[in-house]
């Protein structure tokens, strides 16, 4: 019997295999030879009908038992090829699981009782058959009957099974699956995905693009490490999908195959390009005020900049700053001609010609400038001409050289960082140069057109680039998506209503790139068509990266989906299990005793044996559990904590033939340099079986 009362007896013996194997044996019997029970043979036939029933009856609550108990000791794995992941109608996709209630932590419970190991252990007779096919296999003679012994069916118990680590007794509390997904309505509610190295963050991460370019959403992939798969399968799915015109490459560590962008070139406020640009310097200590400094000159070099007809780069930045008076020269210029009186040409050559004749006063702060830009500072003295960006030049450039490069050292070295070799070429893109075909992409034409960017930051080379590029474009994308917000991405729709994309961000080590500008963008671009996707290993990795719990606190606050999968860091899987409540688990109570008399009655001693029941309210999972989990598998908090376990299929990769010769050898070349992904299966390469297929260089 399955449920019978209050303590569900699953870790037992399957004794019903007796009474269903008796009433077999009857049913046969009375089947063959009624008259051995004294029926004629129509009688006969429906009392075998009645117990064959019964005895089929039995028989699956056997099964019923034996199946829990067999999913309490394996692990299960699916293939699922990626363009075959299930549609789910209006949700999309996470994996096979259940929904985790009060009965599945009583079965966790129960499974951790000393009377219940038996049973979520293998016994020592199938270790010991295992371990001796094992080495049977590497004998030539026993070889094909010790490999079909140790097949991995779920019937056979001998069968090799992989080591996911964790324990397989969390999912197989369940033994009923079905496929768990998050409501598309939902989505931009934001979605936290956390869990240490090597559990499968990333393969969920593609599980999710896979499904968004499927789809037809806007989708960027922002991967600060830069893994061969994950591109590859961007890639792969942009092309099965028919929307590689639409796809963009970006990757710092392999600029000839790379799409170019640049990080300050389109804002809605100037004063963007200055907050992009010095963002990534340090601002604790006395590095604060040199940082506000920078920002000031940097704010100043760029409005001048636009104000010139000038698109700002890095590189223009760094030419600017480094050598600040021909900026000042050409806008001076600029501006007086616009707005000055008609003479100021002659009476800036008149003091010009002093100058060079050593009869005009100079200071000393400006004895290495050259004659011109001494008599436009000085004349703009006189003349009082009133713009903040010109004063603001004339103010930088009365500084003395040495002190002005004090103040600006720190942002001239890591606009060298920025600007230096192809990388610079990639974030500083020369738009006149017509021999360079590698496209150049915003996010307001990215958006516009429906498009997918990969971007990989190759943040193992170099961290300080990597970050500087991840902080200016989610600080661009806040531009963008504030822009999104008020007038939808149809401006001039016909009936002026306000026509949200739908843009699937999915950000893998998000504590690479999390910085000010991610509060805004988790905290309110929901609003404008975002769905924030965010990867990463503990909470304390944001907290260090914020330099504030606080902050930290503020951004993992504005997710209201989490999928938790194994950490090694406590405060991280407290942070998920005191989310859920606390339930009643029913406990039983063997109590035995014995009362000795005197024997005045003729009785020696009274024994008593009773069970007793109780309940004792403990977590709905605890952060043990937590740290448990086998690698591809999850706990998740879906829609107003909605708990679910689940588990994630491994990649088919049969019969995919979307990814060119020229992207497979990058692959190639990125696995031997360094290797990211989480292979937490033996397999988990979704490309490295395919067939080379659509020939051609990368667009």
């Amino acid at each position: 019997m399955r449920q019978r009362g209050v303590i569900e007896a699953l870790l037992r013996p399957p004794i019903e295999l007796y009474s269903a194997t008796t009433a077999l044996l009857a049913a046969a019997v009375l089947f063959v030879s009624p008259w051995v029970f004294m029926m004629p043979a129509a009688l006969g036939l429906m009392a075998g009908l009645a117990a064959l029933g019964f005895s089929l009856w039995r028989a699956a609550d056997a099964w019923y038992v034996m199946r829990y108990q067999l999913g309490l000791t394996r692990y299960k794995l699916t293939r699922v090829a990626p363009h075959r992941l299930p549609r789910l109608r209006d949700r999309i996709y996470l994996g096979h699981g259940f929904a985790w209630t009060q009965q599945h932590t009583q079965r966790r419970i129960d499974a951790t009782r000393p009377e219940a190991q038996p049973y979520v252990t293998p016994s020592p007779a199938v270790r010991a058959a295992t371990a001796l096919l094992r080495t049977l296999r590497g004998t030539p003679l026993a070889f094909v009957a010790a490999f079909f012994l140790s097949s991995r069916y779920w019937w056979n118990p001998l069968g090799e099974q992989p080591d996911l680590g964790g324990t397989p007794v969390l999912h197989g509390v369940e033994p009923k699956e079905v496929p768990v997904g998050l409501a598309q309505r939902n989505r931009n509610g934001h979605l936290l995905v956390l869990g240490t190295t090597r559990v499968g963050k990333t393969r969920l991460l593609e599980l999710l693009v896979t499904q968004d370019i499927r789809d037809g959403k806007v989708v960027i992939v922002i991967d600060p490490k830069g893994d061969a798969d994950l591109m590859q399968r961007v890639y792969a799915e942009a092309a099965r999908a028919g929307r590689l015109d639409q796809l963009y490459l970006f990757h710092l560590g392999y600029p000839e195959i790379s799409a170019r962008y640049n990080g300050i070139g389109n804002f809605g406020r100037v004063t963007e390009v200055a907050n992009r640009a010095t963002n990534a310097l340090p601002s604790t200590g006395n590095s604060a005020a040199f940082k506000e400094f920078a920002w000031r000159f940097t704010n100043i070099v760029a409005q001048a900049q636009v104000a010139l007809g000038q698109v700002p780069t890095y590189e223009a930045l760094l030419r600017d700053i480094t050598d600040i008076e021909p900026l000042f020269l050409r806008y001076a210029e600029h501006v007086l001609a616009a707005r000055g009186p008609e003479d100021w040409a002659m009476r800036v050559d008149a003091i010009v010609a002093r100058i060079e004749q050593k009869k005009y006063p100079v200071s000393r702060a400006l004895q290495d400038r050259s004659a011109r830009m001494i008599a436009l500072v000085d004349y703009l003295k006189e003349a009082q001409v009133d713009d903040a960006v010109l004063l603001g030049l004339a103010t930088a450039v009365r500084y003395e050289r040495s002190f002005f490069e004090k103040i600006v050292a720190s942002l001239g070295p890591f606009l060298e960082k920025l600007t230096t070799g192809e990388t610079g070429k990639l974030i500083s893109p020369d738009y006149f140069d017509a021999e360079d075909e590698r496209p150049i992409f915003d996010w307001q034409q990215v958006i516009r057109q429906g498009g997918i960017v990969y971007v990989g930051l190759d943040a193992l080379s170099d961290s300080v680039v990597a970050s500087a590029v991840g902080n200016a474009m989610l600080a661009d994308l806040v531009s963008v998506g504030g822009k999104l917000y008020k007038s939808g991405i149809d401006p001039h729709h016909p009936e002026g209503a306000i026509v949200l994309p739908e843009v699937a961000c999915h950000f893998d080590e998000v504590n690479e790139i999390v910085g000010p500008e991610f509060v805004p963008m988790v905290n309110k671009l929901g609003g404008a068509g975002f769905m924030i996707h965010a990867y990463t290993q503990t909470i304390p990795d944001i907290e260090a990266r914020v330099g504030d719990a606080a902050k930290a606190q503020q951004i993992l606050g504005n997710f209201n989906h989490v999928v938790m999968l194994r950490v090694k860091n406590d405060t991280t899987a407290k942070f998920f299990a005191d989310q859920l409540p606390e339930v009643d688990v029913s406990l039983l109570t063997v109590i035995s005793g014995v009362t000795d008399t005197d024997g005045s009655t003729g009785t020696d001693f009274l024994s008593r044996n009773e069970d007793r029941t109780s309940t004792q309210r403990v977590p709905m999972i605890s952060a043990s559990d937590v740290m448990a989990l086998p690698q591809g598998q999850a706990f998740a908090l879906l829609e107003g904590n909605r708990l679910f376990k689940l588990r994630m299929p491994l990649p088919d990769t049969a019969g995919d033939a979307f990814v060119p010769p020229s992207l497979r050898e990058v692959g190639e070349r990125m696995r031997a340099k360094y290797r990211t992904s989480e292979r937490w299966a033996d397999e988990t390469d979704w490309l490295s079986a395919h067939p080379i297929g659509l020939a051609g260089a990368v667009a």
